[in-house]
């Protein structure tokens, strides 16, 4: 691909899913805009307990199902991978195997010490432009901001209660 060069929706799902169906595809990628590959590093321990842990209270505090590492097709991101992704169940029912998700109510992100602050903007205005609802950052010590279109918010549009083991942060 030609960098600055936009790729439309049809082309990225497609180069989604001939990776995903390619023995050979690293385990941890996303695609930008330009449908350029980027190589993720395999996620913490702590980590992936944050997601679990986000999980369970995402889906005792709202229904419906949380899952982890699901792709997200954005109008200007590209496919990213969120850590944990929300939809109402009824919306996980209507969607074929190993689909590409394009408009989920809610994503949330757990920042890694790897991240920059450009890229994630870059990510988070992505999802918020391609019709997520609220975008749910967990920053390296703990804190939770919510994203929504018209800004941080300290409360979440879905009346979320979220709690942290502190120990899992450190």
């Amino acid at each position: 691909m030609i960098p600055n060069t936009l790729v439309s929706p049809e082309p990225l799902v497609q180069m989604w899913t001939d990776l995903a169906q390619d023995d050979q595809s690293p385990d941890h990628y996303e695609l930008t805009e330009h449908g350029e590959l980027v190589l993720g590093p395999r996620a913490e321990t702590n980590h992936q307990r944050i997601c679990s842990n986000l999980v369970r209270q995402l889906s005792q505090q709202l229904g419906g199902e949380a899952v982890q590492k699901v792709a997200v097709l954005t109008t200007t991101a590209g496919v990213r991978v969120p850590d944990v992704v929300w939809m109402p169940q009824e919306w996980w029912n209507q969607l074929p195997r190993n689909a590409v998700l394009q408009d989920p109510e809610l994503v949330v992100e757990v920042l890694s010490p790897g991240n920059r602050q450009p890229a994630m903007n870059h990510k988070i205005q992505g999802y918020l432009n391609s019709g997520v609802k609220e975008v749910v950052v967990i920053g390296l010590t703990g804190a939770i901001d919510y994203y929504r279109h018209d800004g941080i918010h300290p409360t979440s549009v879905f009346k979320l209660t979220l709690s942290l083991p502190t120990h899992l942060f450190q």
